[in-house]
């Protein structure tokens, strides 16, 4: 019998895996009730990154009530101080990219992970990745808007302060940006 344990521990290892290999795409294919209109990878990503101690910031009201029930983690009304923001793509806005935190220099830690559920994975505009983890260069395709990438770019400049991605999409695919990877638009 596979328990919700073994779900998120199969799911953990695979963040593991994406996190420490930027640019590597992980099929999170693990059997969930969803109820919400996000991908099951969404879904359990955030049920393996959250608990009772995590703030999060969705617009979706069935997402919100979901994630609070299943995990226990605090939803947020205000994505500024929010450790987690869930969207979907079409609900970008600038603000999820300016206005979250970022971290400070004793704390880089304290800054926001942005969960995007976005149409596809694997195809879409072709994007270099640079970085720790990646021996000389990885490329991935997003339909992921390089306005957003441009933004969080921005952001993440200045390092050890910036935003973590988390991009899934509706097939399960899930690849992971952490700020510490340098992305171009090819």
């Amino acid at each position: 019998m596979k328990t919700i344990v073994h779900t998120t521990q199969q799911v953990y290892r695979q963040l593991v895996n994406a996190s420490s290999r930027p640019g590597h795409i992980e099929n999170i294919a693990e059997d969930v009730k969803n109820y919400s209109d996000f991908s099951d990878a969404a879904l359990l990503t955030a049920m393996t990154l959250f608990d009772n101690e995590i703030s999060f910031f969705s617009k979706d009201k069935t997402m919100r009530k979901e994630l609070k029930v299943l995990t226990g983690a605090i939803p947020n009304k205000d994505h500024t101080t929010a450790d987690f923001i869930v969207t979907k793509e079409a609900d970008l806005k600038d603000e999820y990219f300016t206005e979250v935190m970022k971290g400070i220099l004793i704390s880089p830690e304290k800054s926001a992970t942005l969960i995007i559920d976005v149409e596809t994975v694997g195809e879409g505009t072709l994007y270099s990745l640079r970085g720790p983890g990646i021996k000389t260069e990885t490329k991935v395709s997003l339909s992921l808007d390089s306005h957003w990438i441009k933004l969080r770019n921005d952001i993440c400049k200045e390092f050890p302060l910036g935003i973590d991605l988390i991009l899934t999409d509706k097939h399960n695919n899930t690849v992971i940006i952490p700020r510490t990877t340098k992305v171009e638009v090819r």
